[in-house]
């Protein structure tokens, strides 16, 4: 049976199979922290510079709150993504939404596998989330159910974070989208705001491009904003020749035909990264821009349609290898 762990004030679910190892954080979003590959014993997840943070009860906004908690690694947004809106009756929907700190009940685990669910308080949401490691991979098979009596328009996708070792100058990304969107607000890296680039280059606001797929020398801190879309298959993988590691990220395109890109390679130095953090994460979504769904859809952006009583099930799959 797996173990149960203490990560920061959480108490962790331990997964393992001897070639991966898997700690998860039911009392806090269900957020996968670790992702061990038993084989180089890399992490190859995020951790922040606080650690593990703490319950998000102290901070006095939903954006406070959620960093205050924020440890890295891997969470699912919704019924919202980026700033905090009203959901159209006077009920905020709080900055990356609830569910990514919202506790979670384990409903079964074992050794490799395990199931949790939820239900949410700010929208008529009911998740449901099966685990289970398959060799050098981690399954992810999640269900959203509409338990209200009304349709409903939600913003859903997965915030999956890399860390250092994975992440460092030289490691390579490789995905099949076509197109790169600059964030129209702040796409950071001297881009041109809003501006459609064919990826991997992206256009720079006084000329040029910069390459998006290869991690820069350690004395180019860099932070980026943007979306990848026009994909072919709803797919992308981060590999480290040094590591002999890669991470590939698979996930229904039907679903997610997006995926947001934020690069933060130590470069921002105010809060709350004080230039500390040094990630790239590439976030499959229902939505984009990430600035909550009233924002998504003033700038064209749709989100997803939840009859009452429907359910939409999404499987992802995060698998190492060798590089």
């Amino acid at each position: 049976m797996p173990e149960r762990a203490a990560r920061g004030p959480w108490a962790a679910l331990e997964l393992g199979n001897g070639e991966l190892a898997v700690a998860l954080l039911p009392e806090k979003g269900c957020d996968i922290v670790e992702v061990v590959d038993s084989r180089t014993g890399v992490d190859v997840m995020l951790r922040t510079p606080w650690g593990f943070g703490r319950p998000p009860v102290a901070a006095s906004s939903s954006f406070e709150r959620w960093l205050e908690a924020y440890s890295g690694g891997w969470q699912v947004l919704l019924p919202n993504g980026g700033d905090a809106v009203d959901d159209g009756h006077g009920i905020e929907w709080g900055f990356h939404g609830e569910a990514g700190i919202a506790p979670w009940r384990v409903e079964r685990h074992g050794a490799d596998s395990a199931s949790l669910a939820t239900a949410l308080v700010s929208a008529p949401l009911e998740l449901e989330r099966d685990l289970r490691l398959v060799g050098r991979a981690l399954e992810i098979v999640e269900r959203v159910r509409n338990a209200g009596d009304a349709p409903i328009d939600v913003m859903w996708g997965h915030h999956p974070a890399f860390g250092v070792p994975l992440i460092e100058p030289g490691a390579v990304i490789t995905t099949s989208a076509r197109t790169f969107v600059a964030d129209s607000r702040a796409p950071g890296a001297g881009l041109a705001p809003g501006a459609r680039s064919h990826w991997p280059h992206a256009a720079l606001a006084d000329g040029g491009t910069i390459d998006l797929s290869v991690i820069p020398p350690a004395a180019e801190a860099r932070a980026v904003l943007g979306y990848l879309t026009g994909f072919e298959r709803g797919e992308y993988t981060i590999a480290n020749a040094r590591l002999g590691l890669a991470a590939t990220l698979a996930w229904p395109l039907e679903l997610f035909p997006s995926a947001w890109f934020w690069q933060e390679l130590a470069a921002s130095p105010g809060y709350p990264w004080f230039g500390r953090l040094y990630t790239t994460a590439i976030e499959p979504n229902t939505t984009f821009p990430g600035q909550g769904i009233a924002r998504a859809r003033a700038q064209g952006g749709v989100p997803l349609a939840l009859a009452a009583g429907a359910t939409r099930e999404a499987r992802l799959v995060l698998t190492l290898a060798d590089a």
